[in-house]
């Protein structure tokens, strides 16, 4: 039987309980009834050290154990999900930490989905836009689809309060989009043979998403 492929969902608010990680959470949940099977790394609660050049630099395991596990986590997926709160339009300081903790080419090979939540007016596109260019440098490539929500998209889930998107609102369907776009980049890049570069397999993966 074929392993199942598995998404990493990382949510990278420092508040407990946020809407970014309710909304990571739900893309997780929607990639599992495609077949994945999804892990959560919530950066308010790992409590990652801070990132410094030495270790950037060094071929050594991070010397830290919470890091070393993060990243072995992030070299394992098979795609991943970035998550963020808007800081003064752009993605917060505690995600910029722990993808600087990662090797340069990380990301190589995966797809990766990019959400983003910001409390006043829709407008947290542009950290959504920032995290691309964080993905091409650590070689990953970003779906065409984003998400980007505000507090209204959300309603409590009746579960001690926690968030939950609202299934009956616009986003919903964003999300749905996002889902199928990674499900399919993650397959055809996956997929591939070892002769195949990168390049065929997201230009085979984007004509199997428009069709």
């Amino acid at each position: 039987m074929t392993a199942r492929l598995h998404v990493l969902c990382v949510a990278g608010s420092p508040s407990a309980g946020s809407h970014t990680r309710a909304l990571v959470g739900h893309i997780g949940g929607l990639l599992e009834q495609r077949g994945f099977e999804s892990g959560l790394a919530d950066l308010a609660v790992l409590d990652l050290p801070r990132s410094h050049p030495d270790h950037y630099w060094s071929e050594a395991p991070h010397p830290v154990g919470r890091a070393r596990e993060f990243i072995e986590a992030v070299l394992a997926a098979d795609a991943l999900v970035l998550g963020t709160p808007v800081y003064h339009s752009g993605y917060s300081g505690l995600l910029k930490n722990a993808v600087d903790l990662l090797p340069s080419d990380a990301f190589a090979g995966k797809a990766v989905g990019l959400v983003s939540h910001a409390g006043g007016p829709r407008g947290s596109a542009t950290a959504c836009e920032q995290l691309r260019q964080v993905v091409k440098a650590l070689e990953g490539w970003a779906v065409p689809m984003q998400v980007s929500t505000v507090s209204a998209d959300f309603s409590p889930s009746g579960r001690g309060g926690d968030r939950a998107l609202d299934l009956t609102g616009p986003v919903h369907a964003r999300c749905e989009e996002l889902a199928d776009q990674l499900a399919a980049f993650t397959r055809a890049m996956r997929g591939r043979g070892a002769g195949a570069g990168a390049g065929s397999a997201v230009a085979g993966a984007t004509a199997e998403v428009a069709a």
